[in-house]
């Protein structure tokens, strides 16, 4: 039986303010290869350690380790076009313990995704 996974994905840049359109625009394309390629995106209020209340966050809803594999295909491609990048992913693992990986687009190598292929990996298992 395959089960769904959320994880939640925060891209920064030390290029650009989050506000500046060129930054926004570089996030939309993220989120429109995610969509095309590994799962859908929702944006819902999260809460944040420290913080009152919920605050926004964008969602990457996986259905599949074959989107998991898809998902970190479009993370590296992303971070890869601009080292000033940075992604923050967070998701739950299969005993309820909140995870997180931070990736810097000019220090990307091959197990920069690793924790996350492997946390989601086995809840995502296609029977």
């Amino acid at each position: 039986m395959t089960t769904e996974a959320e994880v939640v994905i925060r891209p920064e840049t030390s290029r650009f303010d989050p506000d500046d359109q060129p930054w926004r625009d570089q996030v939309a394309a993220l989120h429109a290869a995610l969509r095309e390629e590994a799962g859908s995106i929702v944006h819902r209020g999260v809460p944040r350690p420290g913080h009152k209340g919920a605050v926004e966050a964008t969602v990457l809803v996986l259905g599949s380790s074959g989107g998991l594999t898809a998902a970190v295909t479009c993370f590296r491609a992303w971070l890869a076009r601009d080292k000033t990048r940075t992604l923050t992913v967070v998701w739950t693992d299969a005993a309820g313990v909140e995870r997180s990986i931070r990736v810097v687009g000019d220090n990307i190598d091959q197990t920069s995704f690793q924790a996350l292929t492997e946390g989601l990996g086995s809840r995502l298992g296609d029977d």
